[in-house]
C-alpha cells in the first residue's frame, strides 16, 4: 500500500473514534424501496457498512476510504477521506443519493454537493451512547429507501446491544479501559477520554473510561504521566492501530505503557476497527466481546 493511502487511513480512523452528536439534517428521507436505478455514496464508513449490511451493495457506486477494509468495498471506486471529501469526484459518479454522518465534510464540499441539486442525508455518528444505534440505522435505511428492511437490522442490533448491556455483572467492580489510537506510521499515539466513541463504548460494556476519569476530553498524546495518571486495567484498541505499531511488543515500547497494570497483567484487547467504533450493525457483538474481556481476571 502506498505511504500515502495508509496516512490518509490513519486520519479517516482518528475521526471515526472520534465524537460528533449534532443532530441529523437531511433532505426528506425516502420512504418506498431503493429504485432499480438507484446509485448510493456513503459518505461515511460507518454509514456505508450499514448500507452494505441492507443489501444494496451493487448500488453503492463508491466509498470513502474509512470504508476500505470492509469486503463490500472491494472494487469500488474511491471519493477520499470522509472528512476531506472533493465534489468532483462525487460528482463524477452521478450519484442519486448521498448519505453520511456529520464527520462528512469539509462543509463547503457539501453545499458545493447541495447546489448541484444533489440529495444528501447527514444522520447522527451514534458517539453518545450505544442506544443512538438502532435510530441511526433507521435514518440510514430510509434514505436510501429502505425503511423496512432498516427497521429489522434496527430490531437485530438493538436487541444484541441490550443483551450485552444485560450480561454485565450486576456490582461487579468496573474496570478502568484506556483507548489508545494508533497510528505508528504517522508516528501519532493518542489516549481517549471523554466525548469519544470508545468512552460509549467502555461504559456500555461495564467499564470505566481510564482517560476521561484521569480528565481527558476528546485525546491527548499519549505520555509517560498521562499513562501512569490514567492507570488503567484493561488497554483497549483498534486491530489496524496495533498492527501499525508491532503488536503488543511495540505497544510495550510506548511512553508509559509497560508501566500500567493492564501491561503488566497483559490484559490488551483489540477489536476490529468499524466493529469497535463504527456505531453500527455489529455493535452489539463488539459490546459482547467487550464485556467478556473486561469481566475476566
Amino acid at each position: 500500500m502506498k505511504r500515502g493511502l495508509v496516512a490518509l487511513l490513519g486520519v479517516a480512523v482518528i475521526a471515526l473514534a472520534g465524537c460528533g452528536n449534532a443532530q441529523g439534517s437531511a433532505a426528506a428521507p425516502a420512504t418506498s424501496a431503493a429504485a432499480p436505478s438507484a446509485r448510493i455514496v456513503p459518505l461515511t464508513g460507518d454509514v456505508a457498512e450499514i448500507v452494505f449490511k441492507l443489501g444494496l451493495a451493487d448500488k453503492v457506486v463508491g466509498v470513502d476510504l474509512s470504508a476500505m477494509g470492509l469486503p463490500e468495498a472491494k472494487g469500488k471506486a474511491q471519493i477520499g477521506y470522509q472528512r476531506a471529501l472533493a465534489a468532483e469526484g462525487i460528482l463524477s459518479l452521478k450519484p442519486t443519493v448521498l448519505v453520511g454522518t456529520e464527520d462528512a465534510g469539509p462543509p463547503p464540499v457539501i453545499e458545493q454537493l447541495k447546489g448541484a441539486g444533489l440529495r444528501i442525508v447527514l444522520v447522527p455518528t451514534g458517539a453518545a451512547s450505544v442506544d443512538e444505534v438502532p435510530g441511526k440505522i433507521e435514518q440510514v435505511a430510509e434514505a436510501v429507501g429502505e425503511p423496512g428492511k432498516g427497521a429489522a437490522l434496527a430490531a437485530t442490533t438493538k436487541a444484541e446491544i441490550d443483551a450485552a448491556k444485560a450480561s454485565v455483572r450486576a456490582g461487579a467492580k468496573k474496570p478502568r479501559v484506556a483507548f489508545l489510537y494508533l497510528r505508528g506510521q504517522s508516528k501519532t499515539y493518542q489516549l481517549g477520554g471523554a466525548g469519544t466513541r470508545a468512552d460509549a463504548m467502555i461504559l456500555a460494556a461495564g467499564g470505566e473510561d481510564a482517560g476521561t476519569a484521569a480528565g481527558v476530553k476528546g485525546f491527548k498524546p499519549i505520555t509517560a504521566e498521562a499513562m501512569v495518571k490514567a492507570a488503567p486495567d484493561v488497554i483497549l484498541v483498534m486491530k489496524m492501530g496495533l498492527d501499525s505499531v508491532g503488536g503488543e511488543p511495540g505497544l510495550l515500547k510506548l511512553p508509559g505503557v509497560a508501566q500500567t497494570p493492564a501491561a503488566r497483567n497483559g490484559r490488551v484487547v483489540a477489536l476490529d476497527d468499524l466493529e469497535l467504533l463504527g456505531m453500527g450493525p455489529r455493535t452489539g457483538q463488539a459490546l459482547a466481546k467487550l464485556v467478556t474481556a473486561f469481566q475476566q481476571r
